[in-house]
């Protein structure tokens, strides 16, 4: 029997050695059917290597690991610090590069590219669309305007106005799961293509009283709740579930991260929406999820360019 891992202490004990992690992540990504992940390659045999680490496929030849075109190729970190790291990321409000750096003994630069690559991961969920009743809100992640310095206020930055913030756009399905993006603006010609490619045709719009959710009206049922007259909650209509996931974003980000640049933002945004979707899960489980979504790349060049 595998031995299980709910805390930080077992899941040390269960990953003493690199070749424990390989197996665990080969049984995890092949579930016992093994396929070579070399593009072009659909051999599913393969000659083991004595470190139990290797195998060379039988088709092309070709050696590979069960890292092999996922987020961990190319990495010369061991398994066993990945893995801690993600127990470590999977905390309510996340962890900072510097502090993840402490906790696991790498400089501050590569613990920032891996939480990048892993917050890439956790935003590769694979998902069908949302029905039934689905809330819709936006969310605008920014310094506060009252916070600055006299002469660094921003100008009619009031409201939806996003000049000096980045908006951020949420759907989350009763009873199901959420979804956020960040967007480039608040407007009809931007939110029409993701409400219609993630919800289905019928289903029920919670919103609040935002002009732009009138175009959703032909295709949706749309429920109104309006804010404006500080009315929040009618009968089954209100968009507090956004609304509180705007506010643990929004604390996670000023509280852990200080600060998250536009270009970034939405790695941090799809790291949230990860967690609160598997909250009910244990360490492990949501660790067999995080492997099942890992078949992604990202190259340091391509982060910062």
């Amino acid at each position: 029997m595998v031995p299980k891992f709910d805390n930080l202490l077992q899941l040390i004990d269960r990953f003493p050695d690199e070749k424990s992690c390989h197996q665990y992540l080969a049984g995890q990504r092949w579930d016992g059917y093994m396929e070579c992940p070399h593009e072009g390659c659909e051999g599913d045999e393969a000659w083991v290597f004595k470190d139990g680490i290797r195998y060379k496929c039988k088709c092309c030849k070709r050696i590979y690991t069960a890292k092999t075109g996922t987020i961990f190729e190319a990495s010369n970190l061991p398994l066993k610090t990945w893995f801690v790291a993600l127990y470590l990321v999977m905390h309510k409000k996340g962890i900072s590069s510097i502090q993840l750096a402490k906790d696991v003994g790498i400089t501050q630069k590569s613990a920032w590219f891996l939480l990048q690559r892993m917050r890439t991961v956790l935003g590769n969920d694979k998902q069908e669309k949302l029905a039934g009743k689905v809330e819709l809100d936006e969310a605008y992640v920014g310094g506060k305007n009252k916070n600055r310095h006299y002469d660094k206020k921003v100008k009619n930055s009031q409201g939806r106005a996003y000049k000096d913030k980045t908006p951020v756009f949420g759907m989350f399905e009763r009873g199901g799961k959420l979804r956020a993006t960040v967007i480039t603006a608040a407007s009809g010609k931007v939110l029409r293509p993701l409400v219609y490619s993630n919800i289905e045709m019928g289903s029920t719009l919670m919103t609040d009283e935002f002009n732009v959710y009138r175009d959703f009206e032909s295709n949706y049922t749309r429920k109104v709740v309006e804010h404006g007259k500080g009315k929040y909650v009618d009968g089954d209509c209100y968009t507090n579930t956004l609304e509180g996931f705007w506010s643990h974003l929004k604390r996670g980000i000023t509280g852990i991260y200080h600060w998250a640049s536009r270009k970034h933002l939405d790695k941090y945004v799809q790291e949230f929406v990860f967690k609160y979707n598997y909250r009910n899960l244990g360490a492990q489980q949501q660790m067999d999820v995080f492997i099942r979504n890992m078949d992604v790349r990202l190259k340091y060049r391509d982060l910062v360019a």
